[in-house]
């Protein structure tokens, strides 16, 4: 859900993405900004006749400001991360802030990792605080004051609020962090998922009471984000020490990287199957080699868009995560759970792709599982 956004630029070879919703939500925000600039102009005594620029374009230059710093806010979780030898996907800019993809985190790093975004929330506060003080002795227009100060007092607000034991906000992630090696992940998940929910209650009945929309759209996103990450934890636990393959399905065909999407997915339904491997066909008869995969649902997400790319090639996902046959099935769920692949290829001992696991067959054996009582048993998947 959240990685889908249109890709502005890299940074360290991180894709940042604009989600839809900052772009219909920046108005509003434009808007806040706007009346708390408003309102420390009057508290600090300076007439709007002084100001070179209304309010409402005070209120704009913050928004985009304040996006910026959640970006900052972001990247000081990835850099972590990556420092750590966790790899990040992507980060999204959404209405209600951001959010970073990565693989699985390290659980003896995510209390850091979770830290350091609201540490650098508070860094910009204080930078932007010091610099209202230095361009108080100088005779600077008064109203670029005014900006700075709602500049520190908005990102230190962001910084105290992700603090909150609020999963999945940082603090939720803090105290996960700080709870794991003393009652082990999944405990800890739960402790901290709970105290989330709760605490995503009483935002909302606070929001509803004061009619603030914002509050009430938080607590809908730290509850929703909660009962996820809590659904994670639990089919990540069922499927610890179970190998990938009891997962897969090899219902793969072939597809070479020059045809038609269109003619390739007309095959794939004809043949009931999930997917291809994508061959590159060398020119003068040498080997063929896999150079990736594709599944239905790329093919459907690309050909519903209209104007789908002229071969296969193009359609092709990049980065598809990809496992062994007995690598641990628990390694795979965050990728497919986060929406951040439609499916994760499964390779034999070499590169040969055999196989795929897809949402819908973990979904599919976990169901199975629960009416027999039983996952670990022997036998093959797919």
């Amino acid at each position: 859900m959240f990685d889908r956004g249109l890709t502005v630029l890299k940074i360290r070879g991180i894709p940042i993405r604009l989600h839809i919703t900052l772009l219909i939500f920046l108005p509003y925000v434009a808007y806040v900004a706007a009346s708390q600039f408003s309102l420390i102009a009057s508290s600090l005594e300076i007439p709007r006749e002084a100001m070179r620029l209304p309010p409402l374009a005070w209120g704009g230059i913050l928004a985009v400001g304040l996006f910026v710093a959640v970006l900052a806010h972001e990247l000081a979780h990835s850099f972590v991360a990556l420092r750590n030898g966790v790899k990040v996907r992507s980060i999204t800019l959404m209405m209600l802030g951001g959010v970073s993809l990565m693989d699985r985190d390290d659980p003896e790093h995510e209390a850091w990792m979770a830290f350091a975004g609201p540490l650098m929330s508070f860094g910009i506060a204080l930078g932007s605080y010091g610099a209202y003080r230095v361009l108080a002795l100088f005779p600077a227009p008064a109203e670029v004051g005014v900006a700075l100060l709602a500049f520190a007092i908005t990102n230190a607000i962001i910084g105290v609020f992700n603090l909150l034991p609020a999963f999945p906000m940082d603090g939720g992630r803090v105290l996960r962090g700080l709870l794991l090696r003393r009652i082990g992940p999944v405990r800890a998940t739960r402790v901290a998922t709970s105290v989330g929910k709760t605490m995503a209650v009483v935002f909302g009945l606070f929001g509803l009471l004061s009619w603030n929309f914002i509050l009430v759209l938080i607590a809908v996103f730290v509850y929703m984000g909660a009962s996820a990450e809590q659904a994670r934890s639990s089919t990540r636990e069922l499927l610890r020490g179970v190998p990938v393959a009891r997962f897969m399905t090899d219902r793969l065909g072939d597809a070479y990287a020059d045809e038609s999407p269109r003619a390739v997915a007309e095959r794939l339904l004809r043949n009931n199957l999930v997917g291809a491997r994508v061959i590159d066909e060398p020119v003068g008869g040498g080997a063929r080699r896999e150079i990736g995969v594709v599944t239905v649902w790329d093919l459907a997400r690309q050909l519903g868009r209209g104007a789908a790319p002229e071969t296969v090639g193009a359609v092709m996902p990049v980065d598809v995560p990809r496992a062994r046959a007995d690598d641990d099935a628990s390694r795979s769920i965050d990728a497919l759970a986060s929406g951040e692949a439609s499916a994760v290829a499964v390779l034999d001992g070499g590169e040969h792709v055999i196989g795929l696991v897809t949402a819908a067959e973990i979904q599919r054996a976990l169901a199975l599982a629960g009416a027999l009582g039983e996952l670990r048993t022997p036998g093959a998947g797919g």
